[in-house]
């Protein structure tokens, strides 16, 4: 059961409502965005019974949102909430620069005549998927709570290491690791030519393809994006990231790139010369295929210890 004010519940039994949506979002960054569907905005003072929501909820966003449903299987609850980017909405630089992924979302319904009557707790989750229209519209996938429940939490075996390159698991020194660059041609926010500090003879191409490659300078500082490759068709000092920058890249822009890691255990060997720490506890388990082969000519096959030429 649910309680409610009694102001608030003296007006849903009432004849007519006058309920509005509106939502709070805190981004990565700790910036907290207030938006409401109404056409006016929507002021919640401290005095509200629900502490927590207080602040004014700004209707030039645009915001509308769709059905919310929710189930008793513990299947995920998601709706979506639909927008407009520009200068009185969500910024188009933001979204790319990644402050809204897995942003917390409280949205909840209030007596937009009464915002102080209390408010209708509707749904609390994060930010899912993110989807942009040439138009200059959003719309953003609402999580619910039960997303988290799908969610693997505990360690499982494979083939493949389950460390961040550079973590205390893995203990590989990222900073011996990370060289500088600058910018010296510019095809696109995702394309550009630089000037490596990679030392004599540079590394092979390739070598910083899964890296991170973080801007120390220009309209880009601070922001981040995972290469795609480097020395792109074959083309020296090339870079190409994933996900185009959030600003345009400047010739003269300044960063930093560390490698990438595959997660396999050759290349922690050949390339980082740290085996002794690799987390993939399943290649040197026998598989399925080992546990249910049959006798063979004079008794039972005996597998040989697998990958023995990475441990030599």
């Amino acid at each position: 059961m649910r309680s409610l004010p009694s102001a608030l519940l003296n007006h849903l039994s009432g004849d007519t409502t006058t309920l509005t949506a509106c939502w709070k979002l805190t981004r990565a960054d700790g910036v907290v965005e207030r938006s409401t569907e109404h056409d006016e905005p929507v002021t919640i003072t401290a005095s509200s019974p629900l502490a927590g929501l207080e602040g004014v909820y700004d209707a030039t966003a645009g915001m509308t949102g769709s059905d919310v449903r929710s189930s008793s299987d513990l299947s995920i609850d998601n709706l979506e909430v639909i927008g407009q980017t520009g200068e009185l909405a969500i910024d188009v630089a933001d979204i790319e620069a990644g402050l809204y992924d897995n942003a917390e979302i409280v949205l909840f319904l209030v007596n937009w005549q009464a915002p102080d009557d209390g408010q209708i707790i509707l749904r609390r989750g994060n930010v899912g998927n993110i989807r942009r229209t040439s138009e200059g519209q959003y719309t953003a996938e609402l999580r619910g709570l039960t997303q988290k429940l799908t969610q693997t939490i505990v360690r499982t075996y494979g083939t493949s290491c389950d460390a961040d390159l550079g973590d205390t698991r893995c203990g590989v020194d990222l900073g011996a690791q990370t060289i500088a660059g600058t910018v010296t041609a510019v095809t696109s926010r995702r394309r550009f030519d630089a000037d490596l500090d990679a030392g004599s003879p540079p590394p092979a191409a390739g070598y910083y393809n899964g890296g991170l490659l973080t801007f120390t300078s220009g309209a880009n500082t601070g922001f981040s994006k995972e290469v795609r490759r480097d020395a792109a068709e074959g083309t020296p000092g090339e870079l190409e990231t994933f996900e185009p920058l959030p600003a345009a890249v400047q010739i003269g822009d300044t960063f930093t790139i560390r490698p990438g890691c595959d997660k396999s255990a050759g290349t922690c060997k050949a390339k980082f010369g740290n085996l002794v720490n690799f987390r993939g506890p399943g290649l040197l388990v026998p598989g399925a295929s080992e546990v249910i082969r049959g006798p063979g000519s004079g008794g039972f096959a005996q597998p040989s210890p697998p990958n023995e030429q990475l441990i030599d």
